[in-house]
């Protein structure tokens, strides 16, 4: 395995956070030093409460996000959120300097990564020679809707995933923000989603059709096949998302 770097998404930049962080990483065992960048997230809750602060980001958020048909508990019923928009476009940043500095491979962590325990680094050499842009190191299979599988590729330690959650901890190839950036990144500014649903659109079929029609669906994904190695301690469902709704703020 070769990594060129590892970008960290934090918005606190304690030394507190900061050794919590680094030892999280120690737990993963990395196989070989790796550079590391920990990086100021945008603050979605302070820049874009406002058109102003929208406008100075460039980016829009899709207005029609919360007019899509509520099934089975989504968050499709609210608009996207503030803190929503400011976790994607720390993604957007860490994407635009890959592809600036010319990156092979990279590892994208948010901060409230939980390894379970080592990652298994060498099932990587299972894609050697292996085609894909992305390969999601954890995340959660949306089996709830009618049709949601992975599917076998032929290796032991890797699927295709289907539409899935979480992008707290994900390889990114250069092919695959060279397709992030140069066919799906303007119409992402103008219209923002959250991450978590951007990504699968881009992968793998979306149960929303508006999507489907919206982003290029051009993106070779793999996933590892214990989805859940490396698990996420902030989400929504406990009330601990930093993205979440918070009572009084215009969204």
């Amino acid at each position: 395995m070769i990594l060129d770097k590892i970008y960290i998404i934090t918005l606190d930049h304690s030394q507190e956070n900061y050794n919590s962080i680094l030892d999280r990483i120690g737990v993963l065992e990395l196989p070989e030093p790796i550079p590391y960048e920990i990086i100021q997230g945008v603050n979605g809750r302070e820049l874009f409460v406002t058109e102003e602060g929208r406008e100075s980001f460039g980016i829009k958020f899709y207005e029609n996000w919360d007019t899509w048909k509520v099934d089975k508990g989504t968050w499709w019923g609210r608009g996207v959120t503030t803190g929503e928009a400011g976790g994607i476009c720390s993604h957007i940043k860490i994407w635009e300097d890959m592809y600036q500095n010319g990156y092979e491979r990279i590892l994208i962590l948010e901060d409230d990564f939980e390894p379970t325990g080592p990652f298994d680094w060498e099932s990587l050499s299972e894609l050697d020679g292996y085609d894909y842009d992305i390969a999601f190191l954890s995340r959660i299979l949306q089996s709830s809707h009618d049709g949601v599988v992975d599917y076998k590729i032929g290796l032991d330690n890797w699927v295709k995933p289907g539409y899935s959650f979480q992008t707290h901890c994900y390889i990114l190839t250069k092919s695959g923000v060279t397709k992030i950036v140069e066919t799906n990144l303007d119409t992402l500014k103008q219209n923002i989603i959250v991450s978590d649903e951007f990504l699968p659109a881009t992968y793998t079929w979306h149960p929303r059709s508006d999507l489907r029609g919206m982003y290029n669906q051009n993106m070779n994904a793999v996933a590892y096949i214990e989805s859940q190695c490396i698990k996420q301690s902030r989400f929504e469902a406990i009330n601990n998302s930093l993205t979440s709704p918070v009572e009084g703020i215009d969204y």
